[in-house]
């Protein structure tokens, strides 16, 4: 027997730009303004279904009808419609709401980028100088990280985990905001001194303390799209070396494709050549760079100060960049 909740009490909260109505609380969105106009196509509703998922397969399924299904075991199963404008939860019994809403806001959230026509990129991005500057690669490179630094030098964040990129104009990509919540793990969280004000879930790499960035900065939610000014390709921090050096062709383009958010789900749903077009349209339009920092996290005020005394020349006019391809950085500054 199902019951499915037609109650969508919780919101109207703002998404990536959509009007987001909701039958279970969702904590980290921030609330939709009425005085913001929206049409029915910017609408999102989520609905909680009670029933036994013991016959759903777990793992990724995308029906001929379009329609997107998705099992995690121990979590949830999760259906979103072929037009990507309902999202049905079933969570499974006694399960952490944060593990639950991390998944949503993860996995599903990619899906609905993909079937709405945004290219969702993995990564952290903070607002610099009023653009997006997103901090991108593998798990445990250090993104959400770097991230947190920047926020406390007071630059608002933008989203963690998924960059909601809109591609609708090739050649102004512009970042659709989700919401300021950051995922740190421990070792972080004891550099930053959140501890007491940091709730945990599990993760891929142990548990990871899901972290409000309100309490960090008194900033209000940015809501509308800013454009993208760059993107910083980050691999696990080694040695002493700082600096930054500049992706061409088709090395921007390969790092892109690498951290397509769950970018093997785009290609199940038939997604091919959008996805192509899209990683092809952002690799020309944006300056990708590669980022290389300290493994220190003593050392995490140096690399702040790094994006912070390179962003405008990632800003310039074609023809004013700077004269070196490789730039390397010595010094220090603080909070």
């Amino acid at each position: 027997m199902t019951s499915l909740n037609n109650t969508l009490q919780y919101g109207p909260y703002v998404l990536c730009g959509w009007r987001v109505e909701s039958a279970i609380p969702l904590p980290e969105l921030t609330v939709w303004s009425e005085a913001r106009e929206w049409n029915a196509d910017e609408a999102i509703r989520i609905q909680l279904q009670e029933s036994s998922l013991d016959d759903t397969a777990v793992g990724f399924c995308a029906n001929s009808e379009g329609g997107v299904s998705l099992r995690v075991k121990g979590v949830a199963g999760f259906r979103v419609n072929p037009g990507a404008d309902y999202v049905t939860v079933r969570p499974e019994a006694g399960v952490d709401p944060l593990l639950l809403r991390g998944h949503l806001f993860g996995s599903v959230l990619a899906i609905l980028c993909y079937r709405r026509g945004l290219f969702p990129l993995h990564g952290s991005c903070v607002l610099l100088d009023g653009e997006a500057v997103v901090f991108s690669g593998a798990s445990g490179a250090g993104k959400s990280t770097l991230a947190t630094a920047l926020v406390r030098r007071g630059h608002p964040l933008l989203c963690d985990d998924v960059c909601a990129i809109d591609l609708s104009n090739p050649m102004r990509p512009m970042l659709r905001p989700a919401f300021p919540r950051v995922k740190l793990l421990p070792d972080a969280i004891d550099c930053f001194q959140l501890g007491v004000t940091t709730t945990y879930s599990q993760a891929a790499q142990g548990m990871k303390g899901h972290f409000g960035m309100a309490a960090i900065q008194p900033i209000e939610a940015i809501q509308q799209p800013v454009p993208l000014a760059a993107i910083y390709a980050l691999d696990a921090p080694a040695g002493d070396k700082m600096g930054r050096s500049l992706l061409r062709g088709k090395n921007a383009f390969a790092f892109l494709e690498s951290q397509a958010h769950r970018g093997w789900m785009g290609r199940n749903l038939g997604l091919h050549n959008q996805l192509f077009g899209h990683i092809a349209m952002l690799a020309a339009a944006v300056p990708v760079y590669r980022l290389d920092r300290a493994r220190a996290l003593d050392r995490l005020d140096e690399v702040a100060c790094l994006v912070e005394a390179t962003h405008n020349t990632v800003c310039m006019p074609a023809g004013q960049e700077l004269c070196q391809e490789t730039e390397q950085f010595e010094g220090g500054c603080s909070l």
